[in-house]
C-alpha cells in the first residue's frame, strides 16, 4: 500500500500596515477604554469578557456591543466613540430606544444571544442567585471622547452621557477613594440607594439610623433666623455613605456654579489613612456640613418628635439653650453635603492600600464628631450655596493654597452681579464658539489651554464693570439698554437682564477676535508651545486685545468685525511676543495707535 505524503502548506499572515494616522486613532481608543474599565474597575464593577466588538441583532436592529459591566444587580451598556459624536449617536439611537423601552426583554436577550454567552455565564453564577430579572437596574453609557452638542442629546432619551470631562473627574476620585466612591457614581447614573444590591429587597424606601447628639439653636449661634445647628457623632462608615462634596470639576454643573471645593489630594488622604493605623484613633477636629431637612428627625430625651416648620422654627414652644437631642438620619445616599472636613472623612474610604485592614474595623467603630447646619425648608437653593459659599471662604481663605481661581469661582457664587463673576460666565461664553471656541483652561487636566484667573482679574473685569458709573471704557457704557441702571443697585436679583449683558458683551468681544484671527497666520491662532513656536495665543495676547477694546469703547470707535478686519492689515507681522507678561495694558495701546487711531 503506497502512502501518501502529504506536502505541508504554508500560510502567509497577511498583515495591514496602519497608517501613522490611523495608528494614533487606535491608541487614542485603547486609551478611552482603558481609563473607563479602570474607573470602573475601582468602583467595583466587573468587566464581562468577550463582549466587545460583537454584532448582533436586538428586535431586528443590528448593532455592535462595545463593553458591558456589572455591579451586584446594576448592568451597564458601555459605547465609546472618540469621533464625531453627532452622527454615530443618531444611528444607536433606535438601539437605545428599543434597550430601554423593554428592559426586562433586552436582559433575556442577553441571556439568549449565542455570541454573548459570556454575560449569561456570569448570570448564572453571580446575578441569578440574588436577584430576578425585574429587581436587575439596566443603564446604556454613552462614552464620547469629543463635546456633544446639546441638542443631539435632547434627541436621545434615557441615555447617561459620560462625559470626558466626566470620565477625567471620576477617574481622578475613583484613584483615591477607590470603592467609597461608589455613592457618587451611582447618583450619577440616576440609581437611587434603595434600588442597589440587597436594598432592592426591603421593603421600606430607606431605615434610618439614630445618632446622639444637640441641637444649637440660632440664639447660640448668631446665625439667621430659621438656621439650626446640631452637633452630633457619627461612625465613620455611615458618614461616607450619605455624603456628598460639591467639588470642582464634577458633573452636577459644568459651569461649577457652587462647586467650589478642590479634588481629593491622594497624598493628603494617604498621611491620613497612615495616622489613623499608627495612632489608632479618631481625628478630633469636627466636619462641617449641610443637612437635607426632609431626610433628618430630632428627638429629645424623651423621644417627642421636634418638629421644624418651613421656616426653621420648632412647633410649639422650645428652649433656646443648647439641647442634648438624638437625631435620626435616612439611610440614603448624598443627603449630607460636607462643606468642609472632607479629606478626613474620605480618609476612611474602602481602598486597597496595605491601611486598609486595619481602617475596615475603624470605619466601623470610630465615630466622627459632625457639625450639621439645618436650612429653613423655605429656603431656596440659590441662598443655601451662598451661605454655604461664604462659610467655605471664613474656613479657608487665609489658607496659603486658597488660589485666584478658587476666590473667583466662590465669587461667582455668593455675589453673581461683581465684576469678577459676570468675567467669568463671559469667559465661559467665548470658550463655548467663535475665535476662542474650546481653548480656553476649564478642567485641570487640560493642557495647553489658556489659564482663566488672570484673563479674569486683569482682562475681562476692566472692560466690562458696572460699578464705576464715570467708567467711559467698559463694554456696559455702550450698552444700550434702558434698564441697565437696575444692575448697580445693592443685591438686585435682575438675573434676566444681566443674561442680555453678558450676551451683549461676549458679542462685541467676539466681534474684534474674529477680525484678529482673520488676518493672522493659522499657525498664529494656537497657543504657543515648543511644538509650535509661531503659536501667539496667551493669556497676554488676549488681555492685550481686551485692552485695545477698552480704547476702542473710550475713543467711540466700537464697529464691526468687517471694519474691524479692514483696519487690521499686517497685523500677523505685529510683534506680539516682545511684551512680558504683565504688560497687557502697553500691548493694547500700542495695537490701537497703530491700527485704529
Amino acid at each position: 500500500m503506497a502512502v501518501k505524503i502529504r506536502k505541508k502548506t504554508k500560510i502567509k499572515k497577511v498583515l495591514i500596515k496602519l497608517s501613522p494616522a490611523e495608528k494614533a486613532t487606535q491608541k487614542e481608543q485603547r486609551a478611552q477604554e482603558n481609563e473607563i474599565i479602570t474607573v470602573l474597575g475601582n468602583i467595583g464593577f466587573q468587566r464581562i469578557a468577550g463582549i466587545e466588538g460583537k454584532e448582533v441583532v436586538y428586535d431586528g436592529r443590528t448593532t455592535e456591543m462595545d463593553d458591558i459591566f456589572v455591579y451586584e444587580n446594576i448592568v451597564l451598556v458601555i459605547e465609546y466613540t472618540i469621533g464625531d459624536p453627532g452622527k454615530h449617536l443618531l444611528n444607536k439611537k433606535i438601539f437605545y430606544d428599543k434597550v430601554n423601552s423593554e428592559k426586562r426583554a433586552f436582559l433575556e436577550f442577553l441571556n439568549t444571544e449565542p455570541k454573548l454567552k459570556s454575560f449569561k455565564t456570569y448570570y448564572e453564577k453571580a446575578i441569578k442567585p440574588k436577584y430576578s430579572l425585574n429587581e436587575i437596574q439596566v443603564r446604556v453609557l454613552y462614552a464620547s471622547k469629543k463635546d456633544i452638542q446639546q441638542e443631539h442629546k435632547d434627541l436621545v432619551k434615557d441615555v447617561i452621557f459620560l462625559d470626558y470631562h466626566i470620565v477625567k473627574y471620576f477617574s481622578s476620585l475613583t484613584k483615591v477613594i477607590k470603592k467609597s466612591s461608589k455613592y457618587e457614581f451611582f447618583d450619577f447614573i440616576d440609581i437611587p440607594f434603595n434600588k442597589i444590591a440587597e436594598n432592592i429587597k426591603s421593603s421600606s424606601k430607606s431605615t434610618p439610623q439614630t445618632f446622639s447628639g444637640h441641637i444649637l439653636p440660632e440664639e447660640k449661634s448668631s446665625f439667621q433666623e430659621g438656621y439650626k445647628i446640631v452637633s452630633f457623632y457619627i461612625d465613620a462608615e455611615s458618614l461616607l455613605r450619605r455624603s456628598y462634596v460639591l467639588r470642582q470639576n464634577g458633573w452636577k454643573n459644568i459651569d461649577n456654579v457652587g462647586h467650589y471645593q478642590r479634588m481629593l489630594l491622594s497624598k493628603k488622604i494617604t498621611g491620613m489613612r497612615k495616622y489613623l493605623v499608627e495612632k489608632n484613633r479618631v481625628f478630633i477636629n469636627n466636619i462641617i456640613t449641610s443637612v437635607s431637612i426632609d431626610k433628618i428627625k430630632l428627638y429629645d430625651n424623651e423621644k417627642n418628635e421636634l418638629k421644624l416648620q418651613p421656616n426653621g422654627q420648632f412647633k410649639g414652644s422650645h428652649s433656646s439653650d443648647v439641647t442634648p437631642a438624638s437625631i435620626e438620619i435616612n439611610n440614603e445616599s448624598n443627603i449630607i453635603g460636607i462643606i468642609d472636613g472632607q479629606h478626613r472623612t474620605f480618609a476612611y474610604h474602602e481602598g486597597t492600600d496595605i491601611y486598609e485592614k486595619v481602617i475596615a474595623n475603624h470605619r466601623k467603630i470610630q465615630n466622627l464628631l459632625v457639625t450639621g447646619i439645618l436650612f429653613p425648608a423655605n429656603e431656596n437653593p440659590e441662598k443655601r450655596l451662598k451661605f454655604e459659599a461664604n462659610l467655605f471662604l471664613e474656613i479657608n481663605a487665609n489658607q496659603s493654597n486658597a488660589s485666584s481661581q478658587l476666590k473667583q469661582e466662590i465669587e461667582l457664587m455668593i455675589n453673581p452681579m461683581s465684576s469678577i463673576a459676570i468675567s467669568k460666565r463671559i469667559l465661559s461664553g467665548l470658550n463655548k464658539s467663535g475665535p476662542l471656541g474650546k481653548l480656553i483652561e476649564q478642567y485641570w487636566y487640560e493642557k495647553g489651554k489658556l489659564k482663566t484667573a488672570s484673563i479674569v482679574s486683569y482682562g475681562l473685569r476692566p472692560l466690562v464693570k458696572i460699578e464705576d458709573i464715570k467708567a467711559k471704557d467698559s463694554v456696559f457704557y455702550i450698552w444700550k439698554n434702558g434698564e441697565k441702571g437696575k444692575l448697580k443697585k445693592k443685591d438686585n436679583e435682575e438675573f434676566a437682564l444681566l443674561a442680555k449683558y453678558i450676551d451683549f458683551s461676549i458679542e462685541k468681544i467676539r466681534d474684534l477676535l474674529i477680525a484678529f484671527k482673520s488676518k493672522l497666520l493659522p499657525d498664529q491662532w494656537r497657543t504657543y508651545s515648543p511644538s509650535n513656536p509661531l503659536g501667539i495665543l496667551s493669556v497676554t495676547f488676549i488681555n492685550g486685545v481686551l485692552n485695545t477694546l477698552r480704547l476702542l469703547i473710550e475713543n467711540e470707535k466700537v464697529t464691526t468685525s468687517d471694519k474691524y478686519i479692514a483696519q487690521l492689515d499686517n497685523i500677523d507681522k505685529f510683534n506680539f511676543k516682545k511684551y512680558k507678561s504683565s504688560q497687557y495694558r502697553k500691548m493694547g495701546q500700542d495695537i490701537y495707535n497703530k491700527y485704529f487711531k
